[in-house]
Formats: structure tokens, C-alpha cells, sequence
């Protein structure tokens, strides 16, 4: 299997890794039917990337084989912000390879440098990825990855910007809404709600990322959504508290 290197994986404070823990271990409480995920927010720089980043290398670091697909075809922050590189100077192919017939499965999973971490890359922005997303390939995909590993966390595009999250949400056994704290309207998220419940796919929380939790808007969200992981500014990352 080829291999992917990683070297822009921030170390995090302990309270952001202990409310990432909390939401890996919430998710584990799920059922054992809950394999694949999809990662979205409403509009970008929510931190969607970010959580699913880490959450995927959490659960790889604990000893649970998990792989990380990258299905933000038109503007991937995983390839841009996390130093994605092959090892031994072999030609790059991922998920548009793949979904366009283009390569084997086999061929566009990688092994990692996070222990028990695979990944399904994004070689290239793709300008209209519609046709790709909706071939009979990638069901293909998220099944076989489904066979082969104990979770499937999907970075998807934010469900305000295009349509890209609503068709992969068909395909995902449930999905995770990260909020920006303070910024996001309210409106807007209750919208990203509404589109997903369209999909027939459970919500299975929502991240309040960078987060004042003792401002009333923030609350809001708490209360309304009862399941909440909340993240602060700590410097160029995130210091969490649930």
C-alpha cells in the first residue's frame, strides 16, 4: 500500500484534545451501525477540516483502523493546510482518479504516518465536482471503506456554499455540524438542519467551534441542540470545553 505523509498536524491544548475525545467517544455510543460520517458546516472557515482532522487521527491513535476521506473536491483545506505528501516520489491519485474511473479503489487509499490512519486524498481542486459525486463510484467507495475499516469520517464542502454535502450525505450513516460560536446565524444553521433532515441523515451533533460559552448566542445553540463540544481561541488553535 502507498504511503502519506502529514506534517502539519498542530499539537492541540488538552482541553481541545479532551473535547475531541468526548465527541469520539459520544460517537462510539452510536451503534456499531454508525460507520461512515460526514464532517460539513454552513459556510467555510468553521473549522469543519479542523474537527475532522483531528477526530481522525484520534480515533486511528486509540487503535481503531479509520480512514479519512477528502470529498471537498472544489477546495480542499486538508491537502492546502495539513502537508499531505506521497512518500517515494509516486504519482499522487485520490478521490477524483477514483470517481472517474480513472483508478482502482485500491489504488487512491493510503496508508499514513498516524498510527492505524488512512486516507483517500484530493489530488486537485475540481471546478464542478457534480457529476463525479453523484457516478455509481462513489457508493462503491464509501462501501468498500466501509467493509475495510471501523469508521469513515467524510470532509464535505459547507452545505451553504453548493450542493456537494446533500449528495454525499445520502450515502453517510450519520453526520456532525460544526458551528462557528458568535458567527454563524442562527438561521443559517437551523437552514444546514433543515437540508440535512431532507437527506434522511441522523445528526448525530453539532460542534460549537471557537466558542465564548458564556455569551447567550452560544448558549442558544446548547440548548437547542442538547449535544454540544465548544472550542475557544487559544492562540492559532482552539482551547475546548464541554
Amino acid at each position: 500500500m502507498k504511503e502519506l505523509e502529514l506534517n502539519k498536524i498542530p499539537d492541540l491544548p488538552f482541553d481541545v484534545t479532551e473535547a475531541l475525545n468526548q465527541l469520539r467517544i459520544n460517537l462510539g455510543f452510536c451503534g456499531d451501525q454508525i460507520k461512515t460520517i460526514m464532517v460539513t458546516s454552513s459556510v467555510p472557515n468553521e473549522g469543519k477540516s479542523f474537527v475532522t482532522m483531528q477526530l481522525w487521527k484520534m480515533i486511528a491513535e486509540v487503535g481503531t483502523p479509520a480512514i479519512l476521506i477528502d470529498c471537498d473536491l472544489r477546495n480542499s483545506e486538508i491537502r492546502r493546510k495539513y502537508g499531505v505528501r506521497i512518500l517515494r516520489n509516486e504519482k499522487l491519485v485520490g478521490v477524483p482518479h477514483y470517481l472517474a474511473g480513472q483508478a482502482e479503489i485500491e489504488d487512491v487509499i493510503y496508508k499514513t504516518n498516524v498510527p492505524n490512519g488512512y486516507m483517500i486524498p484530493v489530488t486537485s481542486a475540481i471546478a464542478n465536482p457534480t457529476i463525479l459525486l453523484e457516478s455509481p463510484h462513489f457508493a462503491k467507495m464509501l462501501e468498500y471503506c466501509a467493509e475495510h475499516f471501523v469508521y469513515v469520517l467524510v470532509d464535505t464542502p459547507p452545505l451553504g456554499s453548493v450542493a456537494d454535502a446533500l449528495n454525499i450525505a445520502r450515502h453517510c450513516d450519520g453526520s456532525v455540524l460544526v458551528v462557528h460560536g458568535g458567527e454563524t446565524p442562527r438561521k443559517m444553521v437551523l437552514n444546514s438542519v433543515q437540508q440535512l433532515k431532507r437527506t434522511d441523515t441522523p445528526l448525530l451533533g453539532v460542534v460549537l467551534n471557537r466558542a465564548n460559552v458564556d455569551s447567550k448566542s452560544n448558549l442558544y445553540y446548547h440548548r437547542y441542540y442538547k449535544s454540544g463540544y465548544y472550542y475557544k481561541n487559544y492562540g492559532n488553535h482552539s482551547q475546548s470545553k464541554k
